[in-house]
């Protein structure tokens, strides 16, 4: 996954339309368990997420 919360493909390119959020995604938390603030990350990534998705789905529809 890259900063616009795109799914990358194995060449890490990202895959059309596809976005992702959450702490399950590739590891954003390494093998630590996210707490406190740290949890901040997932709501930030959702966000982003949403809103490129949003984005995408107006160019595309």
């Amino acid at each position: 996954m890259n900063t616009n919360a795109e799914v990358l493909n194995f060449k890490n390119k990202p895959i059309k339309g596809l976005y992702a959020a959450g702490e399950m995604v590739g590891g954003i938390f390494y093998e630590n368990y996210p707490g406190g603030s740290g949890l901040m990350s997932g709501s930030v990534f959702g966000k982003t997420a949403g809103f490129n998705a949003a984005s995408f789905l107006k160019q595309h529809a």
